[in-house]
């Protein structure tokens, strides 16, 4: 089976899987909003999105402990990003919170290209190296 490149797999994404990264995302809302703050719970719902979106998006460095790190460093930059901000319990259209979560989506998918560059670089360069 042949991996597919970040821009491969984001065109095949489809709206079956879609819903089931939502799915996946949805019980950290639910827990926000039993603990009676479902603003909050809308936001860490969105991070877990990305979060899950984005690693789909480079599923195929999976097998490098550099992707791994990057997610357990970009996991705790949302925390602030949800803790900190003044998430009122208003219901909110998906427009107002799409500037948000393409923001976080830029930065996460920046990360992950970062360690997709430097992996792929990496290989590269054992590959033409004659004498190794």
């Amino acid at each position: 089976m042949s991996e597919q490149s970040p821009k491969q797999v984001l065109d095949n994404l489809s709206w079956k899987s879609s819903i089931v990264i939502a799915l996946c995302a949805s019980p950290l809302f639910f827990l926000f909003a039993l603990l009676g703050d479902p603003g909050r719970g809308r936001a860490a719902a969105v991070c877990a999105f990305v979060i899950i979106l984005c690693a789909r998006i480079f599923w195929s460095l999976r097998r490098h402990v550099l992707f791994w790190f990057a997610l357990m460093i970009a996991i705790p930059c949302q925390i602030p990003l949800v803790v900190l901000n003044p998430w009122t319990n208003r219901d909110y259209p998906g427009v107002v919170l799409l500037p948000f979560a393409l923001a976080d989506f830029a930065v996460v998918c920046g990360i992950l290209k970062l360690v997709e560059k430097t992996t792929r670089g990496g290989r590269q360069a054992t590959d033409t190296n004659p004498e190794a």
